[in-house]
């Protein structure tokens, strides 16, 4: 009988301790914040357990943020489903004018998703359901988790690009992620006293060069000599010829016949490479100015891009429109290459 009890009281403080520890691990998870109303802890919170974020814009007087506000962001639901895989910053428009300047923000509400590091994986504006928001940020959250697996892949096979350009060259204009947040916000007294510090956002699509610079002597020959026409119209790698050859942005491009070359002239950014035919991943992640190779080549929207490497053109297939929309004046001149092939 005696023994029969002190089994019952060893199972019993063994469940205590099972019990204790799962409590003490469960508070442990809720120690880790959701929910966040300053930019700067959020991206360092972020940075630390290596999480992708939802930047929530709204302002008081906007009357869909006020419902989201009472559909969505009062939910247990919504915590439930997306704490520790994701980080909520929620951002008055009318009180943090900086970020957004920086992000362009031009409606309420609009959500950015941003990866540790500031830098725009995907955007949303207009009213959400719960289901939707969830179901949004849970797309967003898988792509960006798959996604960094191959990122992790690719550096640890050696293929990852270097963070800093051997060149020093810079993309003309800032990048579209906020670096001054990670050390001092500009404020618009500074910027007043230093306009040249003032954040514009070029067009993507804007390669046009500076006023009195010299047209470099060097032209290389865009898409090894391949057609861009036949390329865009039959998916079809068709070799130019030099007699049917024209100049755009000091690239030279081959054509396999006139009428070819006169529909590129017609619209060459139909036919032409995006970025210049610069790996957009490389650029999305380092600023930096990579010819891709002709071997890597993808079409999205009908559009050619070209990448550096099979894993970039893989990671660029995940989320194409995280790296699409990225915002630079990009000349000629800032390709890191040899511009002869």
């Amino acid at each position: 009988m005696r023994s029969t009890n002190l089994n019952i009281l060893c199972r019993r403080a063994f469940v205590a301790l099972l019990l204790t520890g799962t409590i003490s691990v469960s508070l442990h998870a809720e120690e880790r914040q959701f929910e966040y109303h300053d930019f700067r802890e959020a991206l360092k919170q972020a940075r630390e357990y290596d999480l992708p974020m939802i930047v929530h814009f709204s302002t008081q007087w906007c009357g869909p943020c006020k419902t989201m506000n009472r559909t969505v962001f009062s939910s247990q639901h919504l915590k439930n489903e997306l704490a520790g895989k994701i980080i909520l910053v929620k951002v008055d428009g009318d009180r943090s004018p900086e970020l957004v300047e920086m992000y362009q923000i031009t409606q309420y509400p609009t959500d950015l998703f941003l990866d540790p590091n500031g830098r725009v994986l995907g955007t949303s504006s207009g009213m959400m359901s719960l289901n939707e928001y969830v179901s949004q940020a849970m797309r967003v959250q898988g792509r960006y988790r798959q996604s960094k697996r191959i990122f992790v892949n690719r550096n640890k096979s050696g293929n990852g690009p270097s963070p800093t350009s051997p060149l020093d060259v810079r993309l003309g204009l800032p990048a579209p992620f906020p670096r001054e947040l990670l050390e001092s916000v500009i404020t618009k007294s500074e910027k007043q006293n230093n306009p040249e510090q003032e954040s514009i956002v070029p067009d993507p699509n804007d390669y046009t060069t500076q006023e009195n610079e010299e047209k470099p002597e060097v032209v290389f020959i865009a898409l090894d000599g391949y057609c861009p026409v036949k390329l865009a119209q039959d998916r079809a790698w068709v070799r130019g010829k030099k007699q049917w050859s024209v100049e755009y942005h000091q690239q030279q491009y081959r054509f396999s016949g006139l009428q070819e070359r006169e529909l590129f002239e017609e619209n060459p950014q139909q036919y032409a490479p995006r970025l210049l035919g610069c790996d957009p991943v490389i650029m999305w992640e380092t600023d930096r100015a990579i010819p891709g190779s002709t071997e890597f080549a993808a079409f999205y929207n009908d559009n050619l891009y070209l990448f550096s490497t099979s894993e970039n053109r893989e990671i660029f297939e995940i989320d194409p429109e995280r790296y699409i929309n990225t915002r630079h004046v990009l000349a000629p001149r800032n390709i890191e290459a040899t511009l002869i092939r």
